[in-house]
């Protein structure tokens, strides 16, 4: 429920607090006094488009806020305020909307989270159904009549085996339609792939085979600074006619007369003894090296190894990889073309797969249409038999199942409600019908057989009461009495048969403030009361307030009852 709206600087309103109760709140006033700009201070709570033209003269910006109380919320509410990343602290959802002449401070805050206004859109569609000249009308739209219907007695439980089924039928029908993609794509390509994949796979690529031919390229490349190298290696070991080795042997035999006498000469016997070994294995490898690297390296050998690798080089920079993604693409050219010889015996299976589904969801679709149609012919008896309360004289309401062939999310039909205002007129769309208040009464009529179902908690009827009166604004006023016993219903109204059954009565006016004029919201006592419906009856006589008295008073006795 609305458990308080703060208007700042809209329109006619400077500022403005109204705390509000659960049951049946009624919004009296004359004509001018500002109920509309309530109403339209409340859609832009809802997510309807704001203009500069609203805020108040004088002001930069205007602020309209909310605090919602969410204690009994309907699962899709809940499912919504998770999706969109809400908590609501202590079962309190509180809207912020700020519009301002300057469009960067704009502004939507739900508990201190900033939305869009497509999303406050969603919310608003969520918590509050008004009713009335403004388009926040969610049953006017054909795409929640199939929710409506749903929600009705002995179709709830088989929507759900529908939707598990529809939504096994969609996995397929997806996949089948990004394998048809893939195939289609794959087959334009196919001349393209089968180049590619035999560029790559001629080369016979293995991992690490660059490194391995640029070593090698490198060690053919330098075959002469190899070996010019080893060979002044050995001739400066052996230059001499005492060869380093002799000078260390002679070195070696006066460290050990030394190390006779005495004990810290040992250390250097033990290392120059290793020098020695060190030169004299050098010495052999040197020889050995020269020996092997001594001929002239092979030039076709160098010339092949150059071959490879420029091929691996410029495939690598025709693809942009390096060699290991090279041989990862070639394996994936692999797999598309194997993919493409394969499309047949793929498609065969996938089809199987979507035959299966679709069976399986024309079943469930078929015992959803049955258990929609007995559900609405029972729904269609009760929304006529109320029009007729309504002022609706020989109206009718009728469901509309109208079939198509493919599954959708809503059934294997499109649901349409049908509404015939006046005997010999033809049956019309309800977005279709005649005026706002026709419209509205038609809603109430819808709600309060959804009263046990309906997701929507919140219900603003305006200009529920236009062009009625006498016995049918009674009905009217009981209707919206009755709905109050399951939602919080906030009307705007100018008769007085309506105002006498609401729980809590609000008086709209206008006064002097300064040099301007205000719109003020007061909430009346029960002696305040007297005096508005009396005003309302056509005066402040005695009879009047009598009158008054007595219909507060009839009000007070069957509520006892």
């Amino acid at each position: 429920m609305i458990r308080e709206i703060r208007i700042a600087n809209f329109a006619l309103i400077d500022e403005l607090s109204i705390e509000l109760d659960k049951g049946f709140t009624i919004f009296t006033g004359e004509t001018g006094a500002g109920k509309s700009i309530l109403i339209g201070a409340i859609s832009l709570l809802l997510g309807e488009r704001a203009s500069t033209e609203a805020i108040r003269s004088g002001a930069e910006e205007a602020e309209v806020s909310g605090v919602f109380d969410l204690r009994d919320k309907r699962p899709a509410l809940q499912a919504l305020l998770h999706e969109l990343s809400i908590e609501p602290a202590d079962d309190t959802l509180i809207v912020r909307r700020r519009i301002s002449r300057s469009s960067d401070r704009n502004k939507i805050l739900v508990n201190q989270v900033p939305l869009p206004l497509t999303a406050l859109k969603r919310l608003g569609d969520s918590l509050v159904d008004l009713h009335g000249q403004h388009e926040h009308q969610s049953l006017l739209y054909e795409e929640t009549h199939a929710g409506v219907v749903d929600d009705l007695t002995g179709v709830r439980s088989v929507k759900g085996t529908y939707s598990a089924a529809y939504a096994g039928y969609a996995a397929v029908k997806s996949e089948m339609e990004a394998f048809e993609a893939k195939a289609a794509a794959l087959a334009e390509r196919k001349e393209v792939l089968e180049f590619q994949h035999k560029e790559l796979s001629e080369l016979s690529l293995r991992p690490g085979e660059e490194e391995e031919l640029a070593g090698e390229l490198s060690l053919l490349s330098s075959s002469a600074q190899r070996s010019a190298a080893a060979s002044e290696i050995v001739s400066l070991l052996a230059s001499s006619q005492d060869s380093i080795e002799k000078r260390i042997s002679s070195v070696r035999k006066k460290l050990e007369v030394l190390a006779k006498y005495d004990h810290a000469v040992e250390p250097w016997l033990a290392d120059i003894t290793n020098t020695l070994n060190v030169f004299t294995e050098l010495e052999t490898f040197c020889g050995s090296y020269l020996a092997k690297t001594g001929a002239a390296a092979d030039p076709n050998r160098i010339e092949r190894l150059n071959s490879r690798l420029a091929k691996i080089q410029r495939l690598r920079k025709k693809y942009s990889c390096s060699l290991d993604e090279l041989m990862a693409k070639r394996d994936s050219l692999k797999r598309d073309l194997d993919a493409i010889g394969n499309t047949d015996a793929d498609r065969s299976e996938l089809e199987k797969k979507m035959k299966a589904a679709f069976a399986s969801c024309k079943q469930a679709g078929t015992a959803l249409r049955t258990a929609r149609k007995n559900a609405c012919r029972e729904f269609d008896k009760k929304v006529t038999s109320l029009m007729e309360q309504l002022g609706f004289k020989g109206g009718k309401w009728q469901t509309e199942l109208q079939p198509h062939d493919n599954p959708a999310p809503d059934g294997f039909e499109t649901i349409r409600f049908m509404v015939q205002t006046n005997p010999g007129e033809p049956m019309l769309p309800l977005a279709k019908t005649a005026s706002g208040g026709e419209i509205s009464r038609l809603m109430l009529a819808i709600k309060t057989v959804m009263s046990g179902h309906d997701r929507i908690p919140i219900l603003i009827f305006d200009e529920v009461d236009t062009g009625i009166g006498g016995m049918l604004a009674g009905n009217v006023a009981e209707a919206l009495a009755q709905l109050a016993a399951s939602h919080q219903v906030l009307c705007i109204s100018h008769l007085h048969q309506i105002a006498s059954l609401a729980d809590h009565h609000f008086h709209v006016y206008k006064e002097p403030a300064g040099d301007r004029t205000v719109t003020r919201v007061k909430r009346l006592s029960e002696k305040e009361r007297v005096d508005e419906i009396a005003r309302m009856l056509g005066g402040d006589s005695a009879a009047a307030k009598l009158h008054a008295r007595e219909l507060l008073s009839w009000k007070s006795r069957n509520r006892e009852k």
